[in-house]
């Protein structure tokens, strides 16, 4: 029910606690997840979950114009701005598209494939940063986990 791997480095944090708090936010978002499992560079998703995330719990820790934000190593945000145009769009795509650990429909070996989906968060606040991993939501992991009874 998985066809992507989504790695989320967060850097410039005011602590380990809130560049957590940031991955789990992008990571655990559905329409993230969804947006992913799609190959949808839908940046906006992205962005609305962790300036949510921010927004809730450190309104006065971060600036929002220092935030810096990176997808499959192409800067989507930077200064309060998106950086994109139909050019990154396809650059971005191709970046989904080549992190999907299946292949006609069958899983690649874990961990040796080494695909993820790599978002990068500057929060431009701090010295602390954190990892997260962590899937995409497919249509076929929904189906599975609707089909049965516990």
């Amino acid at each position: 029910g998985t066809a992507h791997v989504i790695r989320v480095q967060v850097r410039g944090a005011p602590s380990r606690q809130l560049a957590r708090g940031v991955g789990k936010a992008v990571v655990n978002s559905p329409l993230c997840k969804t947006a992913v499992a799609g190959n949808d560079p839908n940046v906006g998703r992205l962005v609305a979950a962790v300036g949510s995330y921010l927004g809730r719990e450190a309104p006065q820790q971060v600036k929002l114009d220092s935030v810096s934000m990176r997808l499959g190593g192409k800067d989507i945000l930077r200064g309060g701005a998106f950086l994109l145009d139909s050019s990154a769009e396809e650059q971005l795509s191709a970046h989904l598209k080549q992190a999907c650990i299946t292949d006609e429909g069958h899983s690649l070996p874990f961990p040796p494939h080494e695909r993820y989906v790599e978002v990068e968060i500057d929060l431009g606040s701090g010295s602390e940063s954190a990892t997260i991993l962590g899937s995409d939501l497919t249509s076929e992991y929904v189906a599975i986990n609707a089909d049965y009874r516990s």
